[in-house]
């Protein structure tokens, strides 16, 4: 009964589910979304406008506003100790039982990755980031607003505003613009204007020339 509840609310602000998604009540989403089919999204936040492809997977994320997500993207916000520890296996450092049995009575290691412990955020995705298809983004991870990571990336550190990444693990290759369009744009933040502005200005997001002779 949540469920339903939950996914009727989820269609007053135009957001659309399709078949076989998962998602936990305590998502949160802003509106104009699409979440396509066998995905799957817990405690997580989902800005307005931004869709994600099918089979992706986010966990512990914030995703800022207007991102394109493409299918099979996900988060892993665990992790394994791979120094001091004997063992990688987690019966020796967790008490999750995640194989059904444990050794220790003490959690010792911290194996999930947060960029925001208070709160328990493992990731967070900025405002209009593309992101291509199976890109596995681990925890700890901020990738900065107007990003673009390549399909099959491996993200492990973060990414900086306006870059375009690719590789295992990903790699910067080029920024988008120019450093002072890259600021100009971080000060505009046209994401958080009112739908009503962005379409008498949907011209000027042909060019980022246009763009700067508005402002």
């Amino acid at each position: 009964l949540l469920k339903y509840i939950y996914y009727t609310k989820l269609k007053t602000k135009n957001i659309i589910v399709k078949s076989k998604t998962n998602i936990s009540i305590n998502t949160k989403f802003e509106g104009r979304n699409v979440i396509n089919k066998n995905v799957h999204i817990y405690s997580s936040k989902i800005g307005c406008g931004t869709y994600i492809g099918e089979s992706s997977i986010l966990i512990n994320t914030i995703v800022g506003k207007y991102c394109s997500i493409a299918n099979n993207v996900k988060t892993v916000v665990a992790t394994h100790p791979t120094d001091t520890f004997v063992s990688t296996h987690p019966a020796f450092f967790s008490t999750l039982k995640q194989a059904g049995f444990t050794y220790t009575n003490k959690q010792l290691f911290d194996e999930i990755k947060y960029v925001d412990k208070e709160n328990k955020v493992s990731v967070i995705i900025g405002n209009d980031v593309w992101i291509g298809e199976n890109v596995i983004i681990l925890g700890g991870v901020t990738i900065g607003d107007g990003a673009v990571i390549g399909a099959g990336a491996v993200v492990t550190h973060d990414i900086e505003p306006y870059s375009i990444n690719v590789g295992v693990p990903s790699k910067k290759i080029r920024y988008r613009f120019e450093k002072n369009e890259i600021e100009f744009l971080e000060n505009l933040k046209w994401w958080d204007e009112p739908e009503e502005w962005i379409k008498n200005n949907i011209d000027k997001f042909e060019n980022i020339n246009k763009m700067k002779e508005l402002i």
